[in-house]
């Protein structure tokens, strides 16, 4: 008889889920009656043959949480799971709603059958699993959980081969999971440990018990969800968080968020630009008045892409007195790698003890190099401080030039949050760029380039120019 290849996904709860491939020479799985096992991966004989050339998926639930206090019960509905081929393709695993108790499971010590589904041999580098309703149990009765997102999608390589038996465990850890709002509701945001493994050796009991044995491990790795519903390694909401659920949406009390109607969504990350100016005061100028019309950001697959079209008027020294970093921009663009920033300017205003008076801005249009790296549901940032005492300049006649100096960080998978007395804070993430451009009298922008201090300027039909000195030459 040709091998027949059988994976077995078993899922736990608390959780593992586990993953079989099997195949034997006889690749059959007895239909279990009442004290009967079923098993993948040694000698086993029945009526149930897996079709040739596929493989049979099992999922099974299991919780290995600490206890929580008063909770009594944590009650996970599981719509669906699917895996992801390398080729790009999801396959349904299962759809069939399915409820377990993480706590019970727990106190047990089981993995309880989720699923049972023919998969083709090969290679599979995702898992997705719908969870739609979580209900926690208390000693002041039954409350709904809100999660933040009901998709849980993760990486996990399981290698089906033909007559092996492969596993993937999910452990649902409760306890990390499980969160309260001030106002007592509960938040349930899954933590899990996924592990991996091929050649493993799977019983079923008539129960629908799992158990493993023996296999070799392939991955093992923790993930976890926070507030907005993004699931990674290293993600969850901290367990000190102070939590709320506005507009239906979970949020942490004292964070800025783009939107308060929804999550980002698929293929798109989130951009935060903030202007603040760190220069030291300039003496007898009391206010710089910036107008920033656009913000855009380039790639070479995209082009430029805008990211505010919306100008707004920003005091350079107000900024400064009180170390703001003020909004400009909260928005969503495509994820991916941008390589240009560009600023349109299109009018800075000087205030001084003589009153008010429009800068001279060699040129509207600033384009710096520097790498803002945009990932699907995190937070970009691009920070422009403004170097006012180095920007501004005073030509002969004596009207202001303003030729903007700028010091910029961008950050990838960063925090953005309100501050209470204005202005936002930008902490964590990975700087991708810090660096400091000018611009000359021509309008160029650069590392490097800046008009120097000690030159004399003039305006001349419209154009900033460097007045040339006077000389003496000696004729010979």
């Amino acid at each position: 008889m040709k091998t027949k290849p059988v994976m077995i996904i078993l899922f736990l709860l608390g959780v593992a889920l586990l993953l079989g491939c099997e195949v034997e020479q006889r690749g059959v799985v007895n239909v279990p009656g009442s004290g009967d096992t079923a098993t993948k991966g040694g000698d086993s004989t029945g009526t149930n043959q897996i079709p040739s050339g596929k493989g049979d998926v099992i999922f099974a639930v299991t919780d290995a949480a600490a206890e929580m206090g008063t909770v009594t019960g944590v009650q996970v509905t599981i719509d669906s799971v699917q895996v992801h081929t390398t080729t790009g393709n999801w396959i349904t695993v299962s759809s069939e709603q399915k409820e377990f108790d993480l706590l019970k499971l727990k106190a047990d010590g089981k993995l309880s059958l989720l699923a049972n589904a023919d998969l083709d041999p090969g290679k599979y580098n995702q898992i997705r699993i719908e969870v739609s309703n979580a209900v926690v149990v208390d000693s002041e009765g039954t409350h709904e959980a809100k999660v933040p997102s009901g998709e849980l999608k993760f990486n996990g390589v399981i290698n089906v081969e033909e007559g092996k038996t492969s596993t993937a465990t999910i452990d649902f850890a409760a306890d990390e999971s499980l969160h309260v709002t001030g106002k007592g509701s509960y938040i349930f945001a899954p933590v899990i440990k996924v592990e991996t493994k091929e050649f493993a050796e799977v019983e079923i009991q008539s129960d629908d018990t799992v158990s493993i044995t023996g296999g070799r491990l392939i991955t093992r790795l923790e993930v976890g969800m926070d507030e907005t519903g993004k699931v990674g390694v290293g993600v969850r909401i901290p367990a000190k968080a102070e939590l709320n659920v506005e507009n239906g949406l979970v949020r942490i009390k004292g964070k800025f968020y783009a939107n308060v109607t929804g999550v980002i969504g698929s293929g798109v990350g989130r951009v935060v630009v903030g202007i603040t100016d760190k220069a030291a005061s300039i003496e007898s100028v009391s206010s710089i008045k910036l107008t920033v019309d656009s913000i855009q950001a380039h790639s070479a697959a995209k082009g430029w892409v805008t990211i505010s079209s919306q100008p707004k008027t920003f005091d350079l020294l107000q900024l400064n007195n009180e170390g703001k970093v003020e909004m400009f921009s909260d928005t969503s663009i495509e994820a991916g790698t941008y390589q240009q920033l560009r600023l349109a300017i299109s009018k800075a205003v000087v205030v001084d003890s003589e009153g008010e008076h429009d800068a001279k801005v060699p040129s509207g249009d600033i384009k710096i190099v520097g790498t803002l790296k945009v990932d699907e549901e995190t937070t970009a940032t691009a920070a422009f401080d403004f170097k006012a005492d180095e920007s501004l300049h005073v030509a002969g006649n004596g009207k202001f030039i303003f030729a903007p100096v700028i010091q910029l960080e961008t950050r990838e998978d960063a925090n953005v949050a309100e501050k209470q007395k204005g202005g936002i804070s930008i902490t964590g993430g990975s700087v991708k760029s810090n660096v400091k451009v000018g611009m000359d009298e021509e309008g160029n922008v650069g590392v490097g380039i800046k008009i120097p201090a000690d030159v004399d300027l003039e305006i001349e039909g419209g154009r900033v120019k460097i007045k040339a000195k006077a000389g003496i030459g000696v004729e010979v």
